[in-house]
């Protein structure tokens, strides 16, 4: 994803390289926190620490080129001021890294599972890179994530996205997730391979296995598509804009 992905810039989840946002399966740590008995000391997460979550570290199997991917966040702080911080990617099997992103972002509770974020976004990949100021907001209900981030870069550059994702227990360890990417801008940046309008959609299905509290490996299928303009600068440079993949990955998670 370009992802995602949770934060203002959180992103994150790739041009064909999303900013995924963080996945916190706070509704599983949630419950088995409150299955430890009054007489049990389990290993607890530093108090500063409200989750580390690497939400995917993958590889896909594709018609074309096959490749690789990572999205991880982590939130410290208080129960109302928090720094979110984040990095997600996509590369191909040759070791070829096509997007690699960074957040750094101040974290504000609101309350009802609201965070309202501002903060800076940095692109390595792809080139020239691009340094963004980032502001947006997340609702997460432990189940229930959504995602909206307005981006303004460095070159007066103006763009936005819209995920989100739920965890839909199955049966026993099994939970499957939905998620979906949306990105769009407000002109045509043609050095980046970007075009003016909505330029991206990613939609992914995962079914992920609990191995006790903290690892989930997953299988999953992937789908992204350039869109608009940005399909045509796509296509105008020897490339497909539509990518149809397999994955298999391992998620973790550790917080309060």
């Amino acid at each position: 994803m370009r992802s995602l992905p949770l934060a203002l810039g959180l992103a994150a989840a790739a041009p064909a390289e999303a900013q995924q946002l963080a996945y916190a399966d706070v509704a599983e740590a949630g419950v088995a926190s409150a299955g430890a008995g009054a007489g049990d000391s389990p290993a607890a997460a530093p108090t500063w620490l409200r989750y580390a979550l690497l939400d995917r570290f993958e590889w896909n199997v594709a018609s074309g080129e096959d490749g690789f991917g990572w999205d991880f966040s982590t939130l410290v702080g208080g129960e109302k001021n928090r720094v979110y911080l984040a990095t997600s990617g996509e590369g191909g099997a040759s070791g070829r890294l096509d997007y690699a992103e960074l957040d750094a972002l101040y974290s504000r509770y609101l309350g009802g599972d609201i965070d309202l974020n501002l903060g800076i976004r940095y692109d390595i990949r792809p080139r020239p890179s691009r340094a963004y100021a980032a502001l947006g907001g997340q609702y997460d209900d432990g189940k229930l994530w959504l995602g909206a981030w307005a981006y303004f870069s460095h070159r007066g550059e103006a763009s936005a996205r819209l995920a989100g994702y739920y965890n839909l227990p199955v049966t026993g360890p099994l939970v499957l997730q939905p998620s979906f990417e949306l990105d769009a801008n407000a002109a045509d940046v043609p050095e980046l391979g970007l075009g003016r309008g909505l330029s991206y959609a990613e939609l992914g299905l995962r079914l992920r296995y609990r191995l006790g509290k903290h690892f989930a490996p997953y299988l999953g299928v992937s789908w992204s598509r350039d869109l608009g303009r940005t399909a045509r600068l796509t296509r105008a440079a020897g490339d497909d804009p539509e990518a149809k993949s397999v994955v298999a990955g391992l998620n973790a998670y550790w917080g309060d």
